[in-house]
């Protein structure tokens, strides 16, 4: 492994340690809020431990998936305000600022754990100029991930058929995963439209990019 290497490596080792140490301290701080706040509308005792771990987990799950994110923060971020000022006088100043700063653990929590941005455009003699320019134009929550385009930037084509192939247009691949997606009952990757047009894995997921399935 070369110098570099061993440097993003590190780099990407002390940055998921912070994000999952956050997580932790996150969960740790809120889980007594929302178990009183369990407590205190009903819950039994040990049933109320369960409240802030589905909250959290829940967090987790749609940071990580990136679906239902707007729903999660909202009910983390509701549970710590509401268990706040269910345990304090709301007259008190210090109710408000205590609640205005359990509201942001969640907040943190998806900060840090959120999908990075879309990646760099491949350059243009590694592909097709429409790949590129869909790889620039694709956003974070489209599916494949943009950062599909990194695993073979800069490389060389992987079989002689890749280099001489023409990509086939955009509708034409859209309408032939609109077919595979119907006959197979499942969303359509990489290596099914290789398998079809017979090409390199890796140009199948340039096709299914090129044609900005989300």
């Amino acid at each position: 492994m070369s110098c570099p290497e061993i440097l993003l490596f590190t780099r990407a080792s002390v940055a998921d340690m912070a994000r999952y140490a956050a997580l932790l301290a996150a969960m740790f701080i809120c889980f007594d809020t929302q178990r009183h706040l369990a407590l205190t509308h009903g819950v039994p005792d040990w049933p109320s431990y369960a409240v802030p771990v589905a909250i959290d987990l829940f967090l987790v799950w749609a940071v990580r998936s990136r679906r239902d994110v707007a729903l999660a923060v909202a009910v983390a971020v509701s549970a710590n305000v509401a268990g706040v000022l269910s345990a304090e006088p709301l007259s008190a100043v210090h109710t408000w600022v205590s609640a205005a700063l359990h509201a942001v653990f969640p907040l943190t929590v998806w900060r840090m754990h959120r999908a990075p941005e879309a990646a760099q455009p491949v350059p243009a003699d590694s592909g097709p100029e429409i790949g590129a320019q869909a790889a620039s134009e694709a956003l974070p929550d489209s599916w494949p991930d943009a950062d599909l385009w990194q695993d073979f930037a800069n490389t060389a084509p992987d079989s002689e058929a890749d280099t001489v192939a023409t990509p086939p247009d955009p509708e034409q691949v859209r309408s032939l995963i609109a077919e595979l997606g119907a006959t197979r009952g499942r969303p359509v990757t990489g290596q099914m439209l290789a398998d079809h047009y017979g090409v390199s894995p890796r140009t199948g997921r340039r096709y299914l990019a090129m044609a900005g399935v989300a």
